[in-house]
């Protein structure tokens, strides 16, 4: 079958959620009907609307793959990935080099997730805002905005507009490659969640829930000269679980009675990152009511406690866990 290329517009933050296609920037001149696809998906243009989002396999990167890149320019990466059949927390870890901050959201099945945390936060690293707000983690006053986080060092801004950001799409297995257009990157103080070192290793949850929805959008923004990152996505599988009291607003010892999950960060500069093998949550490690990571345990701002066996206390805030020490035997 004959392969044509074409640059072409389109409506949505991504292909996989666009509702037409288009031949010109300003979306006036629909491109004609027929087969269109990027990198893991496939879709078809009928009487001028973008039907269901099909899967390409072949053409996407499939989980468990580690991906780098590195330009002397700026750019806005985006790459689709095959997370096959199976259901369960799919894990993203991402480095973003030593000074430059860079954005990062994913898209599964038509939602945005674009919160993440790394080791040792609340615990020696400090996440803040572009402002200098401290946030329990990355992304936190981001959420339900649809847009990424930036996450790094906060050597450098990237607050504000960056015009001509070069785009590229991931053409497995030769990399990055790209369109030959170009974008504008905007971002805000809220957005941002970086740290003062060099970039620790970041982790971000996606639950994989949907048997048949395969694919998922993986997007890197780089506004900033000189990008240097490296991710890698697991294939989805259960999050390790551990058992503990029930939660509670204080620190008094009560025996297991429940079981949660959670995710582990990781750490290194090159892919495979080498992920940490804590058999319950440390600080800074997300929490979970499920094994697939889709509901955080007590996901608002007022600390809560799950005591484990009896004699640890593990304060959870948003999501996190936020501190440990001996909970209260009288």
């Amino acid at each position: 079958m004959a392969v044509n290329y074409g640059t072409y517009y389109f409506d949505g933050i991504n292909f996989a959620q666009a509702s037409a296609l288009f031949t010109d920037s300003a979306l006036t001149t629909l491109a004609a009907d027929g087969f269109y696809s990027q990198n893991g998906i496939v879709r078809q243009q009928l009487n001028g609307v973008l039907l269901n989002a099909q899967p390409c396999n072949d053409c996407a990167v499939p989980c468990g793959s580690g991906i780098s890149a590195n330009f002397s320019g700026t750019g806005h990466f985006n790459a689709d990935v095959d997370l096959a059949n199976s259901n369960g927390a799919t894990i993203i870890y991402a480095w973003m080099g030593s000074s430059i901050p860079d954005g990062i959201i994913t898209n599964y099945n038509s939602i945005n997730y674009n919160r993440l945390t790394c080791k040792n936060n609340h615990n020696g690293v400090v996440i803040t805002e572009q402002n200098g707000t401290v946030v329990d983690y990355s992304g936190l006053n981001n959420q339900g905005t649809n847009l990424p986080t930036y996450v790094g060092s906060n050597s450098n801004s990237p607050v504000g507009s960056s015009t001509g950001v070069t785009n590229y799409n991931y053409v497995n297995p030769s990399g990055y490659q790209t369109l030959g257009t170009t974008r504008t990157i905007s971002a805000v103080n809220t957005q941002v969640g970086t740290t003062s070192s060099t970039s620790p290793v970041f982790t971000m949850v996606v639950p994989k829930t949907v048997t048949s929805v395969t694919n998922c959008n993986v997007q890197i923004f780089a506004p900033i000269t000189g990008t240097l990152f490296r991710w890698q996505i697991a294939c989805p599988t259960a999050l390790p679980s551990f058992q503990g009291g029930p939660l509670q607003g204080d620190l008094s010892c009560v025996a297991n009675s429940a079981t949660y999950y959670f995710a582990r960060n990781a750490t290194g500069t090159n892919t495979p990152f080498t992920v940490d093998t804590n058999t319950t949550p440390e600080i800074g490690n997300f929490v979970f009511t499920d094994p697939d990571g889709a509901n955080y345990l007590n996901d608002t701002g007022s600390i809560q406690y799950i005591i484990l066996d009896n004699t640890t206390a593990l304060g959870i805030r948003n999501g996190l866990c936020v501190s440990i020490q001996s909970c209260d035997p009288t």
